[in-house]
């Protein structure tokens, strides 16, 4: 099942330097075009964009094209309009509709901001959190680890 990122938890793991917690867990993840150019923009430190360029030329971070004139497109577009909408920019916005074309699983930090959607397509939410914790489960990451990350 493809994992679909927002900015906030790929951003997390990027800032801290801990990526290769994402790669001990999935095989690959995969982010819209709008979160690629949102973590490319002039405002973000080099070492985030080039971190993720790098994920990208290992193609362990895979960039999903909104093209006009899909179905995809057609989903993003209603979520962008969606008048009680008042939270969502377009990173969430493309994510999710990506998920849904997908059906797969949003990562996303704030899953109350995006419950109708989630309830509305039947959509998984995860975030930083619970793969923190799965990474714990799994013994990859100590008790001690696991406190320190869910208290920054």
């Amino acid at each position: 099942m493809k994992t679909i990122y927002d900015i906030d938890c790929l951003l997390y793991f990027l800032k801290i330097k801990r990526t290769d917690l994402l790669e001990e867990l999935f095989n690959h993840i995969v982010i819209s075009n709008k979160v690629f150019n949102s973590l490319n923009n002039p405002s973000i430190p080099d070492f985030i964009k080039d971190k993720l360029n790098d994920l990208v030329d290992k193609e362990f971070v895979k960039v999903e094209e909104i093209s006009y004139n899909t179905k995809t497109f057609e989903i993003y577009y209603e979520i962008k309009n969606d008048h009680k909408n008042q939270v969502l920019g377009d990173g969430e916005a493309s994510s999710i509709a990506i998920a849904i074309k997908n059906k797969g699983v949003v990562v996303y930090n704030n899953p109350n901001a995006i419950k109708d959607y989630l309830e509305k397509y039947d959509l998984k939410c995860i975030t930083s959190e619970d793969i923190f914790n799965d990474l714990f489960k799994k013994g990859i990451i100590s008790k001690e680890e696991l406190n320190n990350f869910l208290e920054r």
